[in-house]
Order: C-alpha cells, then sequence, then structure tokens
C-alpha cells in the first residue's frame, strides 16, 4: 500500500536564474522540524535553484516559462536534506489537476504524466542526501513541436519512501513526497472560457410554506486553455424574483485548463411558491489584463407548498366522507328485496 503525501504549496512567482553548475553545501536548517520520540527528523524540501543564501531554498516559489513550441530549457532544481538521518530520493516530474475539491492535486507516482511532467527530465532521478546536506541538479524542459497553446501545469517532485503504520495497524509503504509546481505556458491563442454545468435542485418542503429546503448541485468547468478563477453563488426563488434566497460569492479555486470542481449548496428558509428558479452567476477573474464577462445557468424544479396540499387533500377527504355519509342516512333509498 503506498500512502501519497502532499505537495508544500506555493503561489505563482518569477525569480532570479539558476546557477550555471551544480552547487553544494553543509548543515540547511529547516526552524519548523520537529524529532519523533526516537530523536529521528525527516524532513525536506525540493525548490527552484537560485537562491543567495546557497543554504535555503530558492527566491522562485515555483518554475515558471512562457516558450514557443518545440522550445529547449535548461533550469536547475536544489534539494535539502534537513533531517539527521541520511535519505533516499527520487526525483521526478509529474502533471496536475484538480482534486475533488478543487484543491491542486499531482499524479500518484506511479502513474506515467502524459503533459508538461513528460516534457521534464532531471539529470539525476535518484540521490542519496547525508544529513543536513544538500544537492542543485539541472533539469531539462523539452516541449514538443506540436505541443498545444495554453497553460500546462505540473511538479517536479522528491519522493522519500519509509515504513510506517495504516489505519488498520498494517505496515505500509508511505510515499512522502513535496516539491516545486511547474507552471509552463505555450505560446499561441489564449481561449480563456469558464462555464457553468449541471445545475440540479432538490426542493424540500415544510409544513411552513416559507421554510423549505433547496439542495443546489452545479460544476464549475475550464473549457479554455488557461488557468483561470473567479467568484460564484447561488439563488433560489420564485418566478420573477420573488422570495428569493442567495449564498454569498464564494471565490473558485485556480481550475487549470480541462478541469472542473463540482459544487453543493443548502439554502434554508425557501418559499414553496409551486415553481423555483435556481440561477447560478459566474464571474471569472481577469486574464492577462483583459475583463471577462460575467455568465451562468438557470433550471426551473418543483417547490411544492405542503401545507396546502395536506389542507387541500384534508378537504377532499373530509367532503367525500360527508357525501358517503349522507347516502347512507337518505330515508328515500329502499333496499330492494328478492321474493
Amino acid at each position: 500500500m503506498v500512502i501519497l503525501g502532499v505537495l508544500t504549496p506555493s503561489s505563482w512567482g518569477q525569480g532570479t536564474p539558476p546557477p550555471d553548475g551544480p552547487t553544494g553545501t553543509t548543515d540547511p536548517v529547516d526552524p519548523g522540524a520537529q524529532p519523533s520520540e526516537d530523536g529521528v527528523v525527516h524532513s525536506w524540501a525540493l525548490a527552484p535553484a537560485g537562491s543567495t543564501d546557497p543554504s535555503q531554498p530558492g527566491n522562485r516559489a515555483t518554475l515558471t516559462y512562457e516558450v514557443a513550441p518545440g522550445a529547449t530549457l535548461d533550469d536547475a532544481v536544489t534539494l535539502f536534506n534537513y533531517s539527521n538521518v541520511q535519505l533516499n530520493f527520487r526525483l521526478y516530474a509529474t502533471d496536475a489537476f484538480n482534486n475533488e475539491d478543487g484543491a491542486f492535486g499531482l499524479l500518484p507516482g506511479e502513474q506515467a504524466p502524459t503533459d508538461v511532467g513528460s516534457w521534464i527530465t532531471p539529470a539525476q532521478e535518484n540521490i542519496t542526501l547525508p544529513a543536513r546536506s544538500q544537492a542543485t541538479v539541472p533539469v531539462t524542459v523539452k516541449v514538443p513541436a506540436d505541443a498545444s497553446a495554453g497553460d500546462h501545469v505540473g511538479a517536479i517532485l522528491a519522493s522519500s519512501v519509509a515504513l510506517g503504520t495504516g489505519a488498520d495497524g498494517k505496515v505500509v509503504n508511505l510515499d512522502r513526497r513535496t516539491g516545486a509546481r511547474v507552471y509552463l505556458r505555450v505560446e499561441g491563442p489564449l481561449t480563456p472560457e469558464l462555464v457553468v454545468e449541471g445545475v440540479t435542485t432538490t426542493y424540500k418542503p415544510s409544513l411552513n410554506p416559507l421554510n423549505g429546503t433547496a439542495d443546489v448541485t452545479y460544476r464549475i468547468r475550464n473549457r479554455g486553455n488557461v488557468r483561470m478563477q473567479g467568484t460564484h453563488n447561488v439563488s433560489v426563488g420564485g418566478l420573477l424574483g420573488l422570495a428569493e434566497k442567495d449564498t454569498p460569492s464564494e471565490d473558485l479555486p485556480e481550475l487549470l485548463p480541462g478541469e472542473d470542481y463540482t459544487v453543493r449548496v443548502t439554502l434554508n428558509g425557501v418559499a414553496a411558491t409551486g415553481l423555483a428558479t435556481t440561477k447560478v452567476r459566474l464571474e471569472p477573474a481577469t486574464i492577462d489584463g483583459e475583463d471577462l464577462p460575467s455568465n451562468g445557468r438557470s433550471t426551473l424544479t418543483l417547490a411544492p407548498p405542503l401545507t396546502l396540499i395536506i389542507g387541500g387533500l384534508a378537504v377532499w377527504l373530509a367532503r367525500r366522507a360527508q357525501r358517503a355519509y349522507s347516502r347512507h342516512q337518505d330515508p328515500g333509498v329502499v333496499e330492494a328485496k328478492a321474493t
């Protein structure tokens, strides 16, 4: 069994170029590293090379490139072993995606990348670092001549496997990994397109016709070729906005090209207007200084007034019972008997 660690979050950034060749110093220190019960510290970092302080990660938060199709780039990353023990590492590149929560995710270590992760090759895949040491490793980026225009996102990772204990108490392999994100933009036409899809609403009436519940699900998809963000919210109400309830605008996780994010919202206090309108509003963020138009989607769903339905049913049943009783008591009705 393999348990995947988490890529240390980092944001978009630019920085100084890496040094021309491999470098190495000793005693990098991670002040946040905590020893285990046996006094062993397991801590490391992989960062873009280029820091003015060679004992610390570079001042570039990410590996960021803008290149033409077919281009080849040379760069470097520095691996820091903050541990007080020697560790074995695997250096490799992989592709990124958005997970179910919309967060930045990476392919499992055993899954081969097909996009930017397959374009990046570290000069050394397996490396052993003594305690409190570091090594700078060159990397080569070869962009295919037929690479599509737009953003291609991934990461370069340092993985170290160790034995651990799973939730069931069994011994498992812990694939602990961290690294630097890669944001590579291939030159060409950019097509930002963020859309709302698959809006569904389930209305749950209550005895109080003004206090129903609406469960809304919708999906926001990045149909374009650039990373996108924005805000979104949803409202449910009667026709022409009657008794409308809405949610505050929320920030959308950064969606990578081709990825989507499913939103599930519950609105309380929704009036039973018979027919309810659900509206999802989407405000894409500015892309390279260009304002994008807002968009969204709306659907209709039944919002039956339960109290009126129950009341009407009760009246109908009462009248039916009354008519049956009246027929039974009518003295003009004589039962015929056979002779």
